[in-house]
């Protein structure tokens, strides 16, 4: 019964939140409501740090809802969610799994756990055999004879009709109804155990290191010629790779990019082969050290110029880095140049896990799994900044030429900044551009006052307190 009573006063915590409002606050509030429900109905999970972990990451990219309102945010906020349900029960898989398990705890958890074995049940969460038809028939007795009741005699009495009408029950609807059952079906469904087990089970069993292998005789040859073909070809690539980045940063310090479809080139184009190149380049070391070569005892020239080619790879993501670095000084920030610099990062860390890969004798399942996770970790470093603000902003502040076109276009939370650019500066924009920055403001004022309690954003508080 105590469970029971959390999950519905969580369901109508739920519905008060989210029933007709936008979103902004609520999401953090539901956040918090979800991490209570779960941590007073499974809180044994909360022992393992993985669950800690995916508590506060889930707990994070929902402040960011409040505090940036950015699509991404929200994007992550549900990403984040499915990721804790699915940590609930599968102790320390990999990041998809957990997202799987999390899908499937979200829309199937409480389904699981009435329909897995009773052993099951009772080992997880004893409980008392309950008359449920019973109590069902209490409640409609208890609630809906009264009614009856009072709408009766309210026909008899004037005065007791006029205080049955003054009862305001219009908060009450269908919609408000459904969206409670629904409220209590998520939180039903993400506190119930339930888990993909054999996907589970299969994913915590896969090893990370590679196993170490006896090498015979017979094998001997066969390694020193795969060992001496791997040489000649990663050799040959650093040379390559060595004059190609000679050449490269002698045209970015000679050339001084007085186009801007010079640097688009350069970067945009650029950053396309470039990770065709480390995706190559990853590929060709993961056949390499797919197995015996790795125990090999005269593999140390091989794997010097391993390390020595993964290094100048790095290298080459810095140079092109800096060329968007250039890019950006010169002709602002944009999401295409923003996502050259996820794209990069991505790189560097692809890069980095392959030499711990062929460093510390591990498997591509390792690649997957760590590089899985470090996406993730990115998406939401990158959803704690509201992007069309900072866009905004540096353009505006910094580039002496910004596209004021394409910040007018941009939609989202920066109309402020924009608005007060144009009052400061008409005379860069047209007749036509100041008419529609000046809606769009309107628009995005009327929306911060407008904001309930439920849906206000940070954005929205600072604009109410000026």
């Amino acid at each position: 019964m105590k469970r029971q009573l959390i999950l519905w006063i969580s369901a109508l915590g739920f519905s008060t939140l989210f029933y007709q409002q936008d979103l902004g606050l609520n999401m953090f509030l539901f956040a918090m409501i979800a991490v209570a429900t779960v941590f007073f109905s499974r809180r044994e999970a909360f022992a393992r740090s993985d669950m800690r972990i995916a508590t506060i990451v889930y707990l994070l990219t929902s402040l960011f809802v409040f505090t940036n309102h950015s699509a991404l945010a929200i994007f992550m906020s549900f990403i984040t969610y499915i990721v804790f349900a699915g940590t609930i029960s599968g102790a320390k898989n990999a990041i998809y799994i957990q997202g799987i398990n999390g899908l499937y705890q979200s829309f199937l958890g409480a389904l699981h756990y009435y329909m897995s074995p009773k052993k099951e049940r009772q080992i997880v969460t004893p409980q008392k055999k309950r008359d449920y038809g019973f109590i069902l028939l209490c409640v409609l007795l208890v609630v809906g004879l009264p009614i009856i009741f009072a709408s009766l005699y309210s026909h008899i009495n004037p005065i007791f009709e006029k205080w049955v009408s003054a009862i305001d029950l219009s908060f009450i609807s269908i919609p408000w109804l459904l969206m409670t059952l629904m409220g209590y079906i998520l939180i039903s469904n993400v506190t119930a155990p339930a888990a993909l087990q054999m996907l589970t089970e299969a994913d915590s069993a896969l090893r990370q290191d590679m196993q170490e292998i006896s090498i015979s005789e017979a094998q001997e040859p066969i390694l020193r010629k795969e060992q001496l073909l791997g040489s000649l070809v990663i050799g040959v690539l650093n040379a390559l790779i060595l004059f190609f980045l000679v050449v490269d940063i002698w045209y970015v310090t000679n050339n001084p990019f007085l186009h801007a479809s010079e640097l688009s080139k350069a970067v945009h184009e650029g950053v396309g082969a470039l990770i065709a190149s480390i995706v190559i380049a990853i590929t060709l070391i993961v056949i390499l050290f797919r197995g015996s070569l790795n125990f090999y005892k005269n593999n140390h020239r091989l794997r010097l110029l391993t390390y020595l080619w993964i290094f100048l790879n790095i290298v080459l993501v810095l140079v092109t880095a800096f060329k968007n670095y250039l890019y950006i000084t010169d002709f602002g920030l944009t999401y295409k140049r923003i996502g050259v610099i996820i794209y990069l990062t991505l790189c560097i860390t692809g890069l980095s896990t392959t030499y711990l890969k062929v460093a510390y004798r591990k498997n591509i399942y390792y690649l997957i799994r760590f590089n899985a996770r470090i996406v993730f970790i990115v998406i939401v470093l990158m959803s704690s900044f509201s992007w069309n603000r900072e866009i905004t902003r540096y353009n505006l502040s910094q580039v002496a030429r910004p596209d004021l076109t394409y910040i007018e276009f941009m939609s989202g939370n920066h109309m402020d900044l924009l608005y007060a650019f144009a009052k400061a500066y008409p005379e860069k924009f047209t007749a036509s551009s100041l008419e529609n920055i000046e809606r769009k403001h309107t628009h995005y004022v009327e929306k911060l006052e407008n904001e309930t309690w439920q849906s206000t954003t940070l954005q929205g508080i600072k604009h109410r307190t000026k």
